[in-house]
């Protein structure tokens, strides 16, 4: 009876270091989990940066290609306006050249 109380005291003993022993297991195996996790999210949300990144700078690209074809449409538009009023001027110019040419020839015949 000695032994078995002996055997059983022993266990008993044991126990706790043997539930520490997995608490510490579990602890470890949690905290590996909820590193790889993180570490997973971790890079999700770096490649979401970089994605942002690249799109905002093709953004401000395409932003500055707009700009620059709003300036050059800009300036083909005052320069056909130059255009429309010179041809408008010489129009009115030849118009009234024309008129006085027929009203000389008719004064003439």
């Amino acid at each position: 009876m000695r032994v078995i109380t002996g055997l059983l005291a022993s266990t008993l003993l044991g126990l706790p270091a043997l539930c520490a022993a997995q608490t510490i297991d579990e602890a470890l195996l949690a905290a590996q989990m909820a590193y790889q996790q993180a570490d997973g999210q971790s890079g999700q949300a770096a490649l979401r940066l970089k994605s942002a990144e690249s799109a905002l700078t093709q953004a401000q690209q395409r932003l500055a290609d707009a700009q620059n074809a709003v300036a050059r449409a800009a300036s083909e538009l005052s320069a056909a306006k130059s255009a429309d009023e010179a041809a408008r001027q010489r129009l009115t110019a030849s118009a009234d050249s024309l008129k006085s040419a027929w009203a000389r020839k008719e004064r003439a015949n």
